[in-house]
């Protein structure tokens, strides 16, 4: 049931028009909200350039393709140039995903040529982009709900810094792979809106691309970065149900603050009336669309056709989705580097993605999370269902943005890994932004102490720490044998077969994965 709260700081007040219709006026910061200060402009770009110095640094190593570059990174190759001689390939290698995703990669080769910082440089730009992105939306969250000094921006410093450092969102801006562009999509999807949700209404008359989007230009966006998500890979769209519950539940709230005296059944009714719409055609119709646009140039056919003709752009299409259903749901053998999705925020079972032995030096990069940020980022969510139950579930709070983003993302892949045997832990990347955001949610409210703002410096410590501690074994830097046995925390890595690995394979993909906890 939805808590229509009294009083809201976070959210756009609404007025009545003269001809008895309501809008929505600017809900600029009032005395209870933090504003936007030259504090974090600063503290945003210093963000944006710290992410960007990680992510950029030597992006042409390794110089050949790393685990399913051979993949991506070939077909988006194919996509641009479409030549044996350019791509060494004569044909496609992978259609399981749908196209956008190689179509991003192919640009950064577009752009710069079939090379290793070409097919990767789009990855980096992306990982970089969702950097900022964390922040505008904590920022956004935050600033009704810690209007105290300089709270607000300490949340969105904590939940931006966690994901611009975090081990896996670092490998996956680093290498071709899809999942750094679903992750950015999907904080798009939830930050724009989030500020859908906060919008305003420009005074009459409205500008053409104002009416062009229904007067939503944010659900708009939010509502193309959820087809580029689905057009990336299918898990993309895991988002969708959150984003739509969002809209539902505070536009609800909204019609109840036009008429209080109103009971919940009355506001349900106006914001069907008002919303019904907006909601279908932008965040039904458009994600649709923009999926749909993801295959121009790679479905040969006639356009103009009966969408079940033979030889169509349409039927073709259509056989793809098909063919992907039908390989995901077929999909048998093991992997090695296979793992539950139970196991993944555990850190049960990293991957390790490539690895080499030079004359004793050792260098890889595998597939981890920061066990001093992931492990805290569950316990935090934990935290937000109890702050969120206190507050009488009211619903314009950071805590359910959190909540149900974090879910959406991650939840589905628990029932799915039942069917499907290889999973693995690069699909909990859409989640991670998100529990940074909670970790920045608590912070927030725990720096209007002393004690809170010490805890709060003494955690950033230690995850630095941890960072520059297994950065080499994330970057493909240059290590000692001990140097990195140091580093691979967990090696119960006893296979069903008894065969017992002491150094990573990025050879194969065939063999059982190890019971026990492992990172070789």
């Amino acid at each position: 049931m939805i808590s229509i709260p009294t009083q809201v700081r976070q959210h756009a007040p609404f007025d009545r028009t003269p001809t008895g219709g309501d809008r929505i006026i600017d809900p600029g910061p009032d005395a209870n909200s933090a504003r936007w200060t030259r504090v974090d402009t600063v503290a945003l770009v210093g963000l944006l350039i710290g992410a960007a110095i990680l992510r950029f640094v030597s992006l042409g190593r390794p110089v050949e393709l790393v685990f399913d570059e051979i993949f991506y990174a070939r077909d988006a190759c194919w996509y641009i140039f479409g030549s044996e001689s350019a791509c060494g390939i004569t044909e496609l290698t992978s259609r399981a995903h749908p196209p956008l995703g190689k179509w991003l990669i192919g640009a950064g080769q577009a752009l710069f040529g079939y090379d290793p910082f070409g097919w990767r440089v789009t990855a980096a730009a992306a990982g970089v982009a969702g950097v900022g992105l964390v922040y505008v939306l904590a920022w956004r969250l935050l600033r009704g709900a810690a209007p105290l000094g300089r709270a607000a921006t300490v949340g969105a410093v904590i939940a931006s810094g966690l994901l611009a450092v975090d081990f896996l969102h670092l490998v996956h801006s680093r290498i071709a792979m899809l999942d750094v562009f679903i992750t950015l999509f999907v904080i798009g999807a939830v930050t724009f809106v989030v500020l859908d949700r906060d919008r305003r209404r420009e005074p009459e008359p409205l500008p053409w691309w104002w009416r062009l989007t229904l007067g939503r230009p944010w659900r708009l966006a939010a509502g193309a970065c959820i087809g580029a998500a689905a057009a990336t890979k299918w898990s993309g769209a895991y988002v969708a149900p959150a984003v739509i519950g969002f809209v539902v539940a505070w536009e609800i709230v909204h019609a109840h603050r036009l008429d209080p005296r109103a009971g919940v059944r009355r506001a349900v009714r106006s914001a069907f009336r008002r919303e019904a719409v907006p909601t279908v055609v932008l965040l039904g119709v458009v994600p649709l669309l923009v999926y749909v646009a993801s295959y121009t140039g790679r479905m040969p056919g006639a356009i103009v056709a009966l969408p079940w003709e033979p030889g169509s752009v349409w039927r073709g299409i259509w056989d793809h989705q098909q063919a992907m259903l039908d390989f995901h749901t077929t999909l048998g053998g093991a992997h090695p580097y296979q793992s539950p999705a139970l196991s993944w925020p555990l850190l049960q079972r990293p991957v390790a993605y490539w690895f080499g032995d030079e004359g004793g030096v050792y260098r890889e990069i595998m597939a981890l999370g920061n066990p001093f940020a992931w492990w805290p980022g569950l316990a935090a969510l934990v935290a937000l269902v109890v702050t969120w139950w206190r507050a009488r579930w009211e619903w314009l709070r950071p805590e359910p943005v959190v909540l149900a983003a974090a879910a959406s993302t991650y939840l589905p892949w628990l029932i799915l890994s039942g069917d499907r045997s290889q999973t693995f832990l690069w699909y909990f990347l859409p989640t991670v932004p998100f529990l940074g955001l909670a970790i920045g949610t608590l912070a927030s409210w725990a720096w209007r102490v002393i004690p809170g703002r010490a805890a709060i410096v003494a955690y950033g410590v230690v995850v630095t720490i941890s960072f520059g501690f297994w950065l080499p074994v994330l970057a493909a830097l240059p290590q000692s044998p001990d140097a990195w046995r140091a580093r691979i925390w967990f090696t119960d890595c006893d296979r069903p077969d008894g065969s017992r690995p002491t150094l990573p394979d990025d050879s194969t993909s065939e063999g059982e994965p190890p019971d026990g906890w492992c990172w070789i």
